[in-house]
């Protein structure tokens, strides 16, 4: 079995289509990880979706900006929950010892 061209204008589209779709579930993701504060994971993984949808040769301006505006978002929020869990570490853990009473 050979393999595709990369010059194969069906490869290119579907490429080029593979990467719009990537990066807007990056996009989608990180403006729904700020619903839930301390979904961090879901910013990650945002910023792992907006990579693979960079990554590439010569990648159409809606995949650059749907990409740069996940990693820019995810990024922002990653930073914004170190900063409360800083700001606030000491109310997180009388809180944490509070549910520990409880328990």
């Amino acid at each position: 079995m050979s393999a595709i061209p990369q010059t194969d204008p069906t490869y290119v589209a579907y490429q080029r289509g593979r990467r719009m779709g990537l990066a807007t579930g990056a996009l989608a993701l990180s403006v729904v990880a700020f619903v839930n504060l301390l979904g961090v994971e879901k910013s990650a993984l945002a910023c792992v979706l907006a990579w693979l949808a960079l990554k590439g040769a010569a990648p159409a301006a809606g995949v650059i900006r749907r990409g740069r505006g996940a990693l820019a978002i995810a990024v922002i929020h990653i930073l914004t929950i170190g900063f409360v869990l800083l700001m606030f570490h000491d109310k997180l853990l009388q809180l944490i010892h509070l549910l520990q009473k409880l328990g």
